[in-house]
């Protein structure tokens, strides 16, 4: 939003610890009447009652996910009928309710949301991802010797690393790095065990801005795979970070995934929660560097042409222009 021009009066506090909260009120408190607008982020559903209950302003979420969609559906911390559900369930609802316009990443997730909370679709505006174009850019540099498959992210069950690591069983000359922690971790550990692999490197969590150098060795990266809901709604953070970086993409081919990613021209898409389809996939690109090289090229067009915080920012404005003229109009 600074690049693009708006004046930020920021509320976040950087530490994580119970003063983060209790200074971020204070803030918001001494900041309400010098904006035209409160911008409320992730993870935002609990701020948002907050936020209404002491401002008439204009506000815009970054809803960003639905939190029983997350929970409940996709992770299974929570039975569907539980309290946590439907606590989950009635902040999604009442946090999008009591805002004048929500961003969500895909059109997928927005009809999620007007299907699932009966929310009028004019609320929603789909504001891509992007990525940070400070850290993740193309650098200059080799490949390692080895061909080398990158993953990076979360183990949940969106990013379906359990397919990945079947995928690594089919194709045991070529090598794997994977890098993360969450909640399938042991069991793909476990998996990898049990094939016997011996092609498939676990990396802990790494600093953000390490993470580049690991895939400037990769030849390919790779993006989700899960057969999950949510891995049909999302396009994740780790698929723009590799189109920043003007490396080759992988990902699972979703009605989301397609809303900006073409097969064979900035992405090869496979077919979710099928590892010999994502092995086929890796082949392919390892077999023909002409089209490696071409889905590199263009991923990364398609980042600079639609993904920077720049072009992001822009989009946030314009939006924010229109609610602060209808806000004058009335």
């Amino acid at each position: 939003m600074k690049e693009a021009g708006i004046e930020v009066l920021d509320c976040s506090y950087p530490k994580r610890n119970v003063f983060r909260y209790v200074i971020g009120f204070w803030k918001f408190l001494l900041y309400k009447n010098r904006c035209d607008i409160i911008f409320v982020g992730f993870f935002g559903h609990f701020i948002v009652p907050i936020v209404r209950l002491f401002t008439r302003k204009k506000i815009i979420f970054d809803a960003f996910l639905s939190m029983y969609q997350t929970v409940v559906v996709d992770r299974k911390v929570a039975k569907p009928q539980g309290i946590i559900a439907g606590i989950s369930k009635f902040m999604d609802r009442l946090s999008c309710q009591l805002t004048d316009k929500v961003f969500l990443d895909t059109n997928q997730h927005i009809e999620y949301f007007v299907r699932e909370y009966k929310i009028e679709k004019y609320k929603f505006y789909r504001l891509l991802l992007g990525s940070d174009n400070s850290v993740w850019y193309p650098r200059s540099g080799t490949e390692a010797e080895d061909f080398i498959i990158h993953f990076h992210g979360e183990f949940q069950p969106l990013h379906g690393v359990e397919y990945i690591i079947e995928a690594a069983k089919k194709l045991p000359d070529i090598k794997f790095q994977i890098i993360g922690k969450g909640k399938t971790l042991h069991s793909c550990r476990e998996l990898a065990k049990r094939l016997n692999l011996n092609n498939i490197n676990f990396y802990p969590q790494v600093r953000y801005e390490e993470l580049p150098e690991y895939l400037l060795k990769a030849s390919i990266c790779l993006g989700i795979f899960g057969g999950t809901q949510k891995t049909r709604l999302v396009i994740p953070h780790k698929v723009y970070e590799v189109l920043a970086m003007g490396k080759p993409l992988i990902t699972a081919d979703t009605p989301a995934a397609r809303e900006i990613l073409v097969n064979g021209e900035n992405a090869v898409l496979c077919r979710p929660a099928d590892p010999q389809s994502l092995a086929e996939s890796i082949l392919m690109l390892k077999n023909d560097p002409i089209l490696r090289t071409k889905i590199a090229q263009n991923g990364n067009k398609l980042f600079q042409d639609r993904c920077t915080p720049m072009i992001i920012g822009k989009q946030i404005l314009k939006v924010a222009s229109k609610i602060k003229a209808a806000q004058h109009f009335s």
